[in-house]
C-alpha cells in the first residue's frame, strides 16, 4: 500500500509541481530513441519486414552469408585433396611452388569479411537506409566480380535485385543528403574490400602473364 500511495503522489506532482503528470507520451518516445537505429536511417523508407516477401529476402540474406563463410574452408579442403597436402609443411611447400594458389587463398579468405558486410547492409536494410545498402551492395557485387568468386556473384546479383525496388526510389535523395565524403563513409568497409580484391586481380593476371 504504501508503494501504491507514494506512485499515486508522485503522478499526481508535489507541492512545488503541482501540475506534474506522468507523460506517456514522453516514455514512447524516449522509447523510440533508445532503439539503435543509424543516424542517417530513414525508418519511414524501411520495407515492410512482416510480409512474405521480405521473410524470404532476410532467408536469401542468412544463405549468402553462410555460403561466403565457408568459402575459405572449402579451398583449403580442394587444396588438400588435389596436391595430396596432408601437413602444413606439405600446403606452405604447394604455394611457395604456385603462387597462383596464394592469390586463390587470399580472394577465398576475403569472403567472410564480405558475408560481414552483407549481416551489417541487412540490418540497415530493416531500418530503411536505402543508400547504404544499396551503395555497399553494389561495391560487393564489383569485388565479387574482380576475385571471379561465382557464387558471391550470384548470390550479390540476387540479393540487389531482391531490395533494388525498395533502395531505388531513394538512392538519389541518399545521395543529395550524405554529398561525397558521407557516401565514401557509408561504404568505406566495401571499398576496403574492393580495393583488396582489384589487388588481387591485378596479382592474378600478371602471375599469368608470367
Amino acid at each position: 500500500m504504501g508503494k501504491k500511495s507514494r506512485a499515486r503522489v508522485a503522478a499526481a506532482g508535489t507541492r512545488k509541481d503541482p501540475g506534474r503528470r506522468v507523460a506517456e507520451g514522453k516514455k514512447a518516445d524516449r522509447a523510440e530513441k533508445d532503439k539503435k537505429v543509424g543516424a542517417h536511417a530513414h525508418p519511414e523508407w524501411a520495407p515492410h519486414l512482416n510480409s512474405a516477401s521480405e521473410d524470404l529476402t532476410a532467408k536469401l540474406f542468412t544463405l549468402v552469408e553462410v555460403i561466403l563463410g565457408v568459402v575459405p574452408l572449402v579451398v583449403i579442403g580442394l587444396f588438400l585433396a588435389s596436391k595430396d597436402a596432408t601437413s602444413v609443411d606439405k600446403l606452405t611447400e604447394v604455394f611457395s611452388q604456385e603462387p597462383s594458389m596464394v592469390v586463390t587463398f587470399i580472394s577465398a579468405c576475403l569472403q567472410p569479411f564480405v558475408a560481414y558486410m552483407l549481416y551489417m547492409v541487412y540490418r540497415k536494410y530493416c531500418e530503411g537506409d536505402a543508400g547504404f545498402v544499396a551503395g555497399n551492395l553494389i561495391s560487393l557485387l564489383c569485388s565479387e566480380i574482380l576475385l571471379l568468386n561465382i557464387p558471391g556473384v550470384i548470390g550479390m546479383g540476387i540479393l540487389l535485385w531482391r531490395v533494388w525496388r525498395n533502395v531505388a526510389p531513394h538512392f538519389e535523395s541518399w545521395l543529395f543528403e550524405r554529398r561525397a565524403m558521407g557516401v565514401l563513409a557509408d561504404i568505406a568497409g566495401s571499398l576496403v574490400i574492393l580495393a583488396l580484391a582489384f589487388m588481387c586481380a591485378t596479382a592474378a593476371r600478371g602471375l599469368a602473364g608470367m
